[in-house]
């Protein structure tokens, strides 16, 4: 038996990809991370050549000073530095100086709660070419030590509690709290410079020191009588001043007296008058009570 085959159509539907609707969306681009790491880089290196144009120009100006104990100077070259009460300047006037938060001397105080109460030392020294110190023909030095676990940097270098002396230098930068551009992170910098001396400076002090030495003394003589404009007191002046304050004193005495006796007078009219207000009242007083009782007696007999 012959049988039929009816043969089937191919159903089959070739799949294609549908695409969904988030691939159509474009996909965005990453950040440029490069790009924003460079430019905060060269932010922080605009601020730090700031600040050491700050402190060259600064260092390179004559520091004025009359006195001839300073050696050197801290010029403040932040703005929280330059915000100081004290001011903007630190005189170093000794052989060694603390710098910290809570100190005796309020020129060196850095009212910060990042600076330790004792932050750091600077101070001077005589130190020879082999190294030995208190030697003869040797040369002074300026030495910088920390002795905080807060930040100290020295030229950016970032010091550690009790570490070797670092030799400061003129136009060296001292920073506490940050690095000395980092102003937004509280930090407080300052230039050193030296204290230079001139012999005009020095012959100033000097003669003006002298000049106050004389006056003194003149001042003290002429309270003396010695070297008066119109010469010593003589024996009779002194005695006609005598004779005068005796008769002041006598006269302010006689007034003493007057005021005493015044005194006295109107103590002793007040008290008459009293007396006689006193009598009259009861006068006054005795005859208005007379009166009643008349005008009761009247009353009974009627």
């Amino acid at each position: 038996m012959a049988t039929n085959e009816i043969e089937k159509p191919d159903t089959s539907i070739s799949s294609k990809h549908s695409q969904s609707p988030q691939d159509n969306v474009p996909q965005s681009a990453p950040a440029p991370a490069k790009q924003v790491d460079t430019s905060l880089s060269s932010k922080l290196v605009d601020a730090k050549q700031f600040i050491l144009s700050v402190a060259a120009n600064i260092s390179s100006q004559h520091l004025p000073t009359y006195d001839p104990n300073v050696w050197g100077v801290l010029t403040a070259i932040s703005n929280n530095a330059r915000k100081r009460p004290q001011g903007m300047n630190m005189l170093l006037s000794v052989d060694e100086h603390w710098i910290g938060r809570l100190l005796e001397d309020m020129s060196f105080r850095i009212e910060s709660r990042l600076v330790s109460t004792k932050h750091c030392r600077i101070y001077r020294k005589r130190v020879s070419n082999d190294g030995a110190e208190q030697s003869l023909n040797c040369d002074v030095s300026v030495y910088l030590t920390d002795i905080s676990v807060n930040e100290t940097f020295f030229n950016w270098e970032r010091l550690r509690k009790n570490s070797p002396e670092l030799k400061v230098q003129h136009g060296d930068i001292i920073s506490f709290n940050a690095p000395p551009h980092h102003d937004a992170e509280l930090a407080f910098a300052f230039v050193y410079r030296y204290a230079l001396k001139s012999a005009h400076s020095v012959e100033g002090a000097c003669a003006k020191r002298k000049t106050d030495e004389l006056t003194c003394e003149k001042k003290r003589q002429k309270c003396l009588g010695i070297s008066a404009p119109e010469g010593p007191i003589s024996l009779d002046d002194f005695r006609s001043l005598q004779q005068s304050n005796k008769e002041l004193r006598k006269q302010l005495e006689d007034q003493v007296l007057a005021i005493d006796k015044l005194r006295n007078e109107n103590r002793a009219t007040v008290e008459r008058h009293e007396n006689e207000i006193k009598e009259i009242k009861e006068s006054v007083a005795n005859s208005y009570l007379d009166q009643m009782k008349e005008m009761k007696i009247l009353l009974d007999v009627k």
